[in-house]
């Protein structure tokens, strides 16, 4: 048989092989298999009987060869994923050190994923990423103003589920009336912050209560070597270092701020003062939403700030390095 025979049916059926692959919505790597498998058939024969039956045995063979395959791919993956939830304790641990200094005797500390830059977090305003307790007016009313038009967008979805005890009206009718809302809780918080700027809670004299702290054996206020360590001086350390005999520190603020006092508010409050329970439950649950995330976050900076410091101090010498290099 000539050679250019062989390739005039090697095309055609290469042709029948891409119109059942189109039809069958077949992968391009199940065809290209066929066509290798029908090449080496043909060069091999003489004489092939039963064209279009060596067509589609080739393409069942490429099929079931590429699906065998894939198995065991999946099958390793899912291995893989298995072994990366049962171990998520040494992933973290193989994240933070790095494997490739274990013949130094572990002096030699990878510092790369310490000093790493934070990631930004995506989706998350400038009002939440700042913690509650620190807003002031101005950010109570812009957060108030965001959670309105997610309390009637919430209250649109409500009302199409046919859930109960959801205010009628348009969104907009809606979020009109959640602004009205937000401006007299503005107000308000206002005029508790005067008044308590006023004296509402302070002394006769128009200043703080204060009850005077001894200096004795009782409070020692402990130097640490290291200014990361806790009680050297920071807020909070031990001892109460850094205080006056007054309590406080300079800069820190002697009343509540706007944040302070709206997150101390419940429900029911909020509903006495907007003369609106649903409303005020609605801006209930999206404050204790929001508190409940910073403290998530919170929680997560404090995980990597222990794990930043502890490796710090696990820090060796310049000198105790050079030597492991040398040796």
């Amino acid at each position: 048989t000539r050679i250019g025979y062989k390739d005039r049916q090697k095309k055609d059926a290469f042709i029948q092989m891409a119109h059942v692959g189109d039809a069958l919505h077949l992968h391009e790597a199940v065809v290209q298999r066929a066509k290798e498998i029908f090449a080496g058939f043909r060069d091999d024969r003489e004489l092939v009987q039963s064209f279009k039956a060596v067509v589609c045995a080739c393409l069942i063979i490429s099929f079931e060869e590429l699906s065998r395959s894939g198995m065991k791919l999946m099958k390793q993956r899912q291995q893989q994923d298995a072994e990366a939830l049962l171990s998520n304790r040494a992933n973290r641990r193989n994240e933070l050190h790095n494997a490739s200094m274990a013949g130094k005797g572990g002096l030699l500390l990878d510092m790369t994923k310490v000093n790493g830059v934070k990631e930004e977090e995506t989706g998350v305003s400038l009002i939440e990423k700042k913690v509650a307790s620190k807003w002031d007016l101005d950010d109570c009313r812009s957060w108030l103003l965001e959670a309105s038009r997610n309390i009637a967008q919430q209250w649109m979805v409500d009302r199409k589920a046919g859930k109960p005890h959801v205010p009628t009206g348009s969104q907009e009718e809606l979020e009109g009336k959640l602004v009205e809302n937000t401006l007299t809780l503005c107000d308000q918080l206002e005029a508790e912050l005067k008044a308590k700027a006023k004296g509402g809670s302070f002394g006769r004299a128009g200043h703080r209560a204060i009850t005077p702290r001894v200096k004795d054996m009782a409070h020692l206020g402990i130097r640490w070597q290291h200014s990361h360590e806790r009680g050297s001086g920071g807020k909070g350390g031990v001892g109460n270092s850094g205080r006056a005999v007054t309590g406080i520190k300079p800069g820190e603020s002697i009343g509540r701020t706007a944040g302070q006092i709206l997150i101390r508010k419940t429900g029911k409050k909020l509903g006495a003062m907007l003369a609106d329970a649903v409303s005020g439950e609605a801006f209930y649950r999206e404050l204790r939403g929001l508190v409940g995330r910073q403290d998530v976050r919170k929680q997560k900076e404090h995980r990597e700030q222990t794990a930043r410091t502890r490796l710090h101090q696990m820090q060796r010498k310049t000198w105790l390095q050079a030597r492991a290099e040398v040796t």
